[in-house]
């Protein structure tokens, strides 16, 4: 027994040291969001509370080698999100090979307007947790198909090149998110498009006393397998594009950005054609720890004849009707230091499902957060 656990402590102290010769960190966020506002019941809430574990080591061939796994428990106690990121990478002199559940190229290289205004702009998504109206939205506010998604993918990114950068990723299918296992056999009827291919190209300069930021991406796949109603349908492939563009003078900044998912959540035989897009705009000006910022996000959409047919939820205005979302964003945040920001925004919400005979409720929601990282 005694040389069974003078061998069981030398195993675990092998096993210690090893790890402990890699780089690990511990680093998260908490965060607290107070909202109130006209039809709104407001409350406390959160969004993104987490916690990520990280490692990295470099190997013989002077590859690094690492993976990330971010926890977001605010899932459990208020938020929307399950866990953000759980992959493994390799980082090489000609690419960054990153495999498992992470975000693709266009959130890396199309500057992210939507979020500018403090308070994350329509982005981060805070004022929808006070206000859940939103007639026009495939998936995040304001933004392409599957802006953001964690679903499980191969994901390469090159380094810059004189200004340029460029990514690509293959997803096997878009319903294999975080919170779900990337091996287990697709189901036989998915609302998620399949084997999606996402390309992003951007570029960063000087001119004139400016600096700029200009970004372009598409996404392309297959079909959702979903088929919803009494009628089978022949689901339209997955053709998404999105571009921006950020300017700063100064301590001015301004940005302006579009997308278009076309009529990928429509069908062929639509006699009624789905389409979904929209823009954005915004202004920040820095002063110190202190930003201020304004902004204007549009989103409209068309169900489509198959999309309708499916729909059981929101409103039930013709299939034709252009739904719209437009959202006018005030904000105002403060760095305190430390790892702190606070941040006070004002969200004006606009929604119409086309109908004129239907009356909508439009909410103005005022909130404030509170967030420390570490």
């Amino acid at each position: 027994m005694k040389k069974f656990l003078i061998a069981l402590a030398t195993l675990v102290a092998f096993t210690l040291g090893s790890y402990a010769s890699h780089a690990q960190t511990v680093s998260g966020q908490m965060q607290r969001i107070v909202g109130m506002g006209d039809d709104v019941d407001g409350g406390i809430a959160e969004q993104f509370t987490k916690f990520v574990i990280s490692a990295d080591t470099t190997a013989d061939n002077g590859w690094v080698v690492g993976g990330s796994m971010s926890i977001q428990t605010a899932a459990a106690t208020g938020g929307v999100y399950a866990p953000s990121t759980n992959h493994m990478y390799i980082q090489m002199d000609s690419m960054t090979v990153n495999i498992g559940n992470t975000i693709g190229p266009m959130i890396v290289h199309v500057p992210g307007v939507s979020a500018m205004v403090p308070g994350g702009g329509v982005d981060a998504g805070y004022q929808f947790l006070f206000d859940n109206g939103n007639l026009a939205t495939w998936g995040v506010s304001a933004r392409e198909a599957y802006y953001a998604s964690n679903a499980a993918k191969i994901d390469i990114d090159f380094p810059t090149i004189n200004g340029f950068t460029a990514g690509v990723s293959y997803t096997p299918s878009e319903e294999f998110k975080a919170g779900t296992q990337a091996r287990q056999q697709a189901t036989a009827g998915s609302a998620s498009h399949g084997e999606t291919v996402e390309v992003a190209v951007g570029y960063s300069g000087e001119a004139e006393g400016m600096s700029y930021t200009i970004g372009v991406g598409v996404m392309s796949g297959n079909s959702q397998s979903d088929n919803a109603g009494t009628v089978t349908h022949t689901n339209n492939d997955l053709a998404a594009f999105g571009a921006g563009i950020k300017v700063s003078m100064g301590d001015l900044t301004l940005g302006l950005s579009g997308f278009d998912n076309g009529a990928s959540f429509g069908a062929s035989g639509d006699a009624i054609k789905a389409k979904n897009n929209g823009w954005n705009v915004a202004a920040t000006w820095q002063m110190g720890n202190i930003q201020l910022g304004a902004g204007y996000s549009h989103q409209e959409l068309v169900r489509g004849t198959r999309a309708q047919a499916a729909a059981t939820t929101l409103t039930s205005a013709a299939a034709g009707n252009v739904r719209e979302d437009n959202f006018t964003t005030i904000g105002i945040g403060y760095d305190m230091g430390g790892g702190v920001s606070t941040y006070v925004q004002l969200s004006n919400n606009d929604h119409s499902d086309g109908d004129h005979a239907t009356t909508e409720v439009d909410p103005q929601v005022l909130f404030a957060g509170i967030s420390i990282g570490f």
